[in-house]
This record gives structure tokens, sequence and C-alpha cells, in this order.
């Protein structure tokens, strides 16, 4: 990983020195464009990649809070409401060469998130405490955005024009120097700020580890020498293209392939996790149903036979058959399947299996978590299959709504306090119910059926 983050950054470096050094040496090339919807459509692109890395940092920051982090989430969001407000809004709400209210104030802003992202590489990236708001961060950050403006805006008849590019400007191999001198001084902080953030980033990425921050370190290479073209030929506030331009754009396409990358790896490693607690979970269902049900029999296999070894044993290997099945239809059914899909799926199949007719009446729009669903259908399970062994029922109900499912028969029911012959899993369905904080309630009464009723 740090070779690969050092090379990328040494490439990124070398494509701004060679378009740098083309513009210097070719005279013969055209260099600049006037085009004011061109640069709309770069502001426009900056604000959507820069607001992205900063929703994507945060993201990153609420999972492994950092300072370092958190400094850049600040900084990306200074960079798109920059060019957001000061650039493409007035762009389209008043067309034409920026005014000196919005020169100056972009210029400002961009230079505190230049300073922000230096500050990001300079601390160390260990955790911090430190509570954030987001709506109040956010707040934050776009009033003082909006105050810096106000502040131009009222200075603005005693300001003079940021740059002035004439038509010679189409000479694009003769530097210009037409920048204000605070102009050009702000740019070469700018340029000191990326410089000393590409070394930076680019080594803790080797260190660490961390791809994204390598994606920034080589931005920041490329963001030199967009500074430098701006030094060397002004146009970053007028309505001119120019190659710093192209070399800014490039910035933000590193910081969005970063990005992507980001995400990319983010879901693959939320794909492993969720294999692995999967993985897991079907261990401990395999562990608490199947294992048990067959240890069981294998310990009654070995005692002194009794009248009702056999019973027991069948019972048990009965069970056993339920959980496996159950286990192969939860790694087949979809992981987004409606709860009144897997019970009806589920009553069906126990009835098919002891030949007992299942009429079900189930509320489709019953919604629960996957945890809950899974829990309830096992219940379900239980109940239905119990029923169609030892109720000697004619029919099972199966009935679903809002915060209830029963299951009800008509068949010799049983005394509740005594269990079935053969084991009834009511504490198993007990425990699976309060898993979920849910209720199992058994009515039963010899000769007159019974319902179970889990209430959630």
């Amino acid at each position: 990983m740090g070779g690969i983050a050092a090379r990328r950054t040494v490439a990124a470096a070398g494509f701004g020195l060679l378009v740098t050094v083309a513009v210097l040496v070719l005279p013969s090339l055209r260099f600049a464009y006037r085009s004011a919807g061109a640069h709309l459509v770069l502001e426009t692109a900056v604000t959507l990649v820069a607001a992205l890395v900063a929703l994507l940092l945060y993201g990153r920051y609420r999972r492994q809070p950092s300072l370092s982090t958190l400094l850049l989430v600040h900084a990306m969001s200074l960079l798109a409401l920059s060019a957001l407000l000061f650039v493409a809004l007035p762009g389209v709400v008043r067309p034409g060469p920026d005014s000196a209210t919005t020169s100056w104030a972009a210029l400002v802003v961009r230079l505190a998130g230049a300073l922000l992202i230096v500050a990001a590489a300079l601390v160390p990236s260990g955790s911090v405490r430190v509570v954030v708001r987001p709506a109040r961060d956010a707040a934050v950050v776009l009033l003082g955005v909006v105050g810096v403006g106000a502040v131009t805006w009222v200075l603005a008849s005693g300001l003079p024009d940021v740059v002035t590019v004439s038509v010679s400007a189409e000479e694009s191999a003769r530097p210009t120097f037409d920048g204000h001198p605070v102009v050009l001084m702000v740019q070469a902080v700018n340029l000191v700020c990326y410089a000393v953030a590409a070394v930076l980033f680019t080594r803790r990425s080797a260190v660490e580890g961390d791809d994204l921050l390598g994606w920034v370190g080589a931005a920041s290479a490329v963001a030199v020498w967009a500074r430098v073209c701006y030094l060397l030929f002004p146009s970053l506030y007028t309505d001119w293209l120019y190659a710093g331009d192209l070399l800014r754009l490039a910035m933000y396409v590193l910081l969005l392939v970063g990005a992507v990358r980001e995400i990319r790896d983010y879901w693959e490693a939320q794909a492993l996790v969720a294999a692995d607690v999967e993985r897991r979970r079907l261990a401990r269902d395999l562990h608490d149903g199947v294992v048990q049900e067959l240890g069981y029999i294998r310990s009654e296999s070995l005692r002194p036979s009794d009248d009702g070894a056999m019973a027991r044993i069948s019972a048990s290997a009965a069970r056993a058959l339920d959980e496996t099945r159950r286990a192969m239809t939860a790694l087949t059914a979809p992981p987004d399947e409606a709860l009144a899909t897997a019970l009806r799926r589920t009553a069906s199949e126990v009835g098919d299996r002891y030949d007992v007719p299942v009429e079900m009446s189930l509320d489709e729009t019953v919604a629960v978590p996957p945890g809950t669903r899974e829990q309830l259908v096992r219940i379900a399970r239980e109940a239905v299959s119990n029923a169609a062994r030892h109720a000697g029922t004619p029919a099972i109900l199966v009935a679903l709504r809002t915060g209830c499912l029963e299951v009800a028969d008509a068949g010799r029911g049983f005394d509740p306090l005594q269990g079935r012959e053969g084991g009834f899993g009511l504490t198993s369905m007990r425990e699976r119910a309060a898993a979920i904080g849910a209720v199992v309630l058994v009515e039963s009464e010899p000769e007159r059926g019974t319902r179970v009723r889990v209430t959630w």
C-alpha cells in the first residue's frame, strides 16, 4: 500500500509538472479559453465532489473519531460551499465575470480550506473526544461562509479586482502575473499548504494502510501545480479557463476516485461482516437445535430400553429434522422476505409433511426486522409442527396481524402446566420470544384445542 501511494502521488505531481512545462515551452499551443459556461460546469463539479468527500469523511469520523478526519470534513465543506455560493450560484443568477465581492470571499474561504487540509495532515491520526452534532456544525460552517460573503459585500466598494485578464492571455506561454499582490500571496500560501499535505498524507497512507489518504495526497500534489499555474497565469476568479483550472479539476477527479474506492471497500467490508454474522448465527442455531437433539438421541440410545424410549427418540429426531429444514430454508430465502410470505411457506411445508390442512389469515402489511422475522417464523414452525403431530386436529389456523401471531387448532388439547407427551417445546418458544421482546401465551384444555399467541 505504501509504495502504491507514493508512486501515485509522484505520478500526480509529474502530471502537474508536465502540464505546467507544456504551457511554458509550447507557445504554439493555445491553453486559454474564455468560457463562463465551462467555469460554471467546473465549479458545479467541484461542489459535488467536495460535498461527497465531506460526507464520506464524516461517516468515517462517526465510525472512528479522529481530529485529522474532522478537520478534513470541515475543509471539504468549505471548498464545496465556496464553489457553490461564490461561483456556481452567482453564475446562474447573474452570468458574467465574478464580482469583487464573490471573488474575495471565495479567496478567503478557499484559503481557510487549504489551511484546514494542512492542519489535518499535521495532527496525529489518533482518536479524539469531540462531540459532533451534524446540524449544529453544518449551520456553523454555513454561517461562517455566509459571514465572509457579507463582510466582502459591505467592503465591496473599496475592494480591487482580484484578477484582470485581457485578451492577451491567449498568448498562453507568457506569464502575466496579473493578479492582485494579496491574491498572489494567498496562492503561494495555498501552494505551500498543499505541498506539505501531499507529503504527509502520502506518508500516513503508507504507514496506516489508508487508501483514501493516499488519494488525498495525490490530489494535493496536483493542487500544488494548479497553484503554480495560477501564480504564473492568474485566471481562477475570471471567466477564463486556463491550465490551472485543468489541474484543479484533476485534483477533484483524484478525490472522486478515492471516494468511490472508499465506498467500494466499505460495502465489501460490510458484506464480509454480514456473512460472518450469518455464519455465526447458523452455527449457534445448529448447536442449539440439531446438535442438541442428536446428542439427546445418542444418550437415549445408550440407556436401557423402556416403553417410552422410542417415542422420545422419534420426537427428538423429528425436531432435529425440522431444525435442519429450517436452516436450509433460511439460507435460501431472500433476506428481505416479508413475514407473511415466510410464515405461509413454513406453515405449508409443515402441514404438507404431516398431511394436515393449514388455514392462514395473514396481514401482508405487517413488517418486522429480519431478526424478529426469523424468531417468529421459528416459533410458528414449532407450534404448527406440535399441533400436527400431537393434537389430532382436522386443521390448523395460522393468523397474523399487527403485533400478534396466533397458531390454533381444535384438537385434543392438553394441560399447559404438564406439557405434551414427547415435549411441546414451550420453553424454547418463550426463549425465542424473549429474545425479541415478545411474549408467548398458551391457552389449552384437554379435548378443547390449543391456541399459541405471540405478541410484540
